[in-house]
């Protein structure tokens, strides 16, 4: 059973936005609700693991700006321990604009080009990785997750992978990952047939289990030779911003819990569903009180994030 999870990757600015319709080919979009809130992959992956009363520690590479200090202020706000955190003069903090269909849930993102700012971030204190953490990466700042996730390695660490495009830094990565859960748009992306050969080309490249996310199909996963399906939740959706990175996180706080894979899987899933429910990225995230008793686990709750 691992003590902590840390995850490294993208922590940016969301500014959410619920607009009438996407498919509206007019001039003006007009929005009904709005939500501005610290975001990004791991950032709001990291929160569901503080939600869920486990250690989190997020690092990531943030401007020296008011942007970034209202990441690192939410996130700790949030119970994550921001110390991984770096601010730079260098780097510009992450705004991303995202327009929510108010009749679907469905989103577009507005997002700036990142490889030339990850590239100048400065290097990343691992040492909260070691044989008690399970680790969760989502392919940005590709030299530091590479460092990271050899680190992991080494330690004895498990490390889950949060991928939404292949890409080569991808493929560097995945040696090293336990579990890749990847979504219907990496499958596309890929130019996989289905999400059955996804699986079976993520299997070969990674050391464990693979998954496929489906969203309200659930998901699949390559367990050995076998194929696993798990169920969704039912919710009444407002937003899927922000549904896999619930799950992710959920799926890592199982692991640091000691759950079957199976288990973290429907924990993720539980997860994923509720974080539906509100507008923003983490707008309604699960907490530890919850969690169904079935998967309940002792574990010790994390102190507040310094």
């Amino acid at each position: 059973m691992s003590s902590r999870v840390v995850g490294l990757g993208l922590c940016v600015v969301d500014h959410c936005y619920l607009v009438e319709a996407l498919s509206d080919c007019t001039e003006r979009l007009r929005y009904r609700d709005r939500r501005v809130a610290a975001g990004g992959m791991v950032g709001n992956a990291i929160r569901q693991v503080a939600a869920l009363g486990c250690e989190a520690h997020a690092l990531s590479g943030l401007g020296d700006d008011p942007d970034g200090h209202f990441v690192h202020a939410q996130l700790r706000a949030a119970g994550v321990r921001t110390r991984g955190l770096r601010h730079s003069r260098r780097l510009h903090t992450t705004v991303a604009v995202v327009l929510v269909d108010g009749r679907t849930g469905e989103r577009r993102f507005v997002v700036p080009n990142r490889r030339g700012l990850e590239a100048r971030a400065p290097a990343f204190d691992l040492r909260a990785i070691d044989r008690c953490s399970v680790l969760l990466v989502d392919g940005h700042f590709p030299a530091q997750a590479l460092r990271a996730v050899r680190r992991a390695r080494k330690a004895g660490a498990r490390v889950v992978g949060d991928f939404h495009c292949p890409s080569p830094v991808v493929e560097r990565l995945l040696p090293h990952v336990d579990h890749a859960i990847v979504s219907q748009e990496f499958v596309a992306a890929g130019g996989y047939a289905s999400p059955r050969d996804a699986l079976r080309a993520l299997a070969r490249a990674t050391r464990g289990q693979p998954v496929v996310t489906l969203g309200a199909r659930g998901g699949l996963t390559l367990d050995g030779r076998r194929f696993r399906r798990f169920a969704a939740h039912r919710a009444r959706v407002v937003d899927t911003t922000g549904a896999g990175d619930a799950f992710h996180g959920a799926v890592a706080a199982g692991l640091c819990w000691g759950l079957d894979f199976s288990d973290c899987l429907d924990l993720g899933a539980r997860a994923a569903a509720r974080n539906c429910t509100a507008l923003g990225g983490a707008g309604r995230l699960m907490t530890r009180d919850e969690v169904p008793v079935a998967l309940q686990r002792v574990a010790p709750t994390s102190r507040r994030g310094r």
